[in-house]
């Protein structure tokens, strides 16, 4: 295993220009998963992307991507990370604008 940085880890048996690898993602769970995995659906040069969490006892999860045209997977999950980021941070700031808004039903718990 080779790794790019201490939360990733490109998997053994990569393809040598990287169009097909699995990386380890260390400290995430099926949350980021799951969405990760719809990020890099929404890219068109992304021709598969699966992922799964090896053991519930473990936390992290592994990421497949595989590339047409011989285009870098490791590329493409960078941009999907910077773009689940970026998506974050709108809902974050819409949210937000919304509770300042004070536009929503209040109530208090009994008990």
């Amino acid at each position: 295993m080779s790794t790019t940085n201490a939360k990733i880890t490109i998997m053994k048996g990569a393809a040598p220009d990287l169009s097909a690898a699995t990386y380890q993602l260390c400290d995430e769970t099926h949350t980021i998963g799951n969405a990760l995995r719809w990020m890099l659906m929404k890219n068109p040069k992304v021709e598969f992307c699966g992922y799964s969490a090896p053991h519930p006892s473990e936390n992290l999860i592994q990421v497949r991507i595989q590339m047409y045209d011989n285009l870098s997977s490791l590329s493409a999950l960078m941009k999907a990370l910077d773009d689940l980021d970026e998506l974050c941070e709108a809902v974050d700031q819409k949210y937000v604008e919304s509770l300042k808004g004070g536009g929503y039903e209040r109530w208090e718990e009994e008990g």
